[in-house]
């Protein structure tokens, strides 16, 4: 009998439960959004890294400190308004933005990187924003004239500026008879040509043009135009979608040709 009224006993809780189970409502949990541009737009704030040692594209409004202004900042400003958030430049050294956006610690980069296949294999490329050459420069009184003075040039070995993780610096690193002073940054090159560190650096031609402005610069050395991309993670579609339909738009409606012209003159 006691072992019937258990019976019993067990069978009307269990129905008590499925009964009240149909009627309570569970605590509400939101799920968590599923994509990158996703989280961008719940967050509302797209994390953009940056190297700011690179005049026109990205750089401080003073020497490592206060905003990040340029090229990239406003092409990046303008994917942030069409997500509808706030825009967060981030200041990494050059060699660090890949990893970093691998880690998701950014969403994206705007650094004025070119586009190459072991990039490529890393991070998923946007279409070409803009195209620039490459340009080794020297002080006006210099006597280097072609690039061929630069392995050895009056009885002693040639200088040679580059910023680290940057094609050009792995340009030359694939020579074995160039003498090669690596910085973290463009400022550094800069400073170390203005100097006499180095005999020539090997920069961007935006790189140049700005510099030319308050230096006595010469170009000895000029590659073709290459193309530069925005880059983020790969598996992130809609975000890619975005970035690139961003860039097509800006062309199409003059946007594009205004930021150049207000950076590159």
């Amino acid at each position: 009998m006691k072992r019937e009224f258990g019976v019993l006993g067990i069978v009307i809780a269990l129905g008590l439960g499925l009964l009240f189970g149909w009627f309570i409502p569970t605590p509400f949990t939101a799920p968590e959004p599923t994509s990158l541009q996703d989280q961008i737009i719940s967050r509302g704030e797209l994390i953009v890294g940056t190297s700011a040692d690179y005049p026109p594209f990205e750089n401080f409004t003073y020497p490592y400190t206060g905003e990040i202004e340029g090229f990239d900042v406003d092409v990046a400003q303008l994917i942030a308004d069409e997500l509808g958030v706030t825009l967060t430049m981030t200041h990494l050294d050059f060699g660090s933005l890949i990893s970093a956006c691998s880690a998701g610690t950014i969403d994206m980069i705007a650094a004025a990187m070119t586009y190459n296949e072991e990039r490529a294999q890393s991070l998923a490329a946007s279409v070409t924003y803009i195209t620039v050459s490459q340009v080794v420069i020297v002080k006006n009184g210099s006597s280097l004239t072609t690039i061929s003075d630069l392995t050895y040039f009056e009885d002693k070995p040639i200088d040679i500026g580059v910023q680290t993780g940057t094609v050009m610096h792995d340009e030359l690193l694939a020579l074995n008879n160039v003498s090669i002073i690596a910085s973290p940054n463009a400022v550094t090159v800069m400073t170390n040509l203005k100097n006499d560190v180095v005999d020539c650096a090997y920069v961007d031609e935006p790189i140049f043009t700005a510099y030319n402005q308050t230096e006595n610069l010469r170009i000895i050395y000029s590659t073709g135009s290459e193309p530069l991309a925005l880059w983020t993670r790969y598996g992130e579609p809609e975000l890619l979608y975005t970035i690139n339909n961003v860039i097509l738009n800006a062309y199409l409606d003059g946007t594009m040709y205004d930021l150049i012209d207000t950076w590159f003159g």
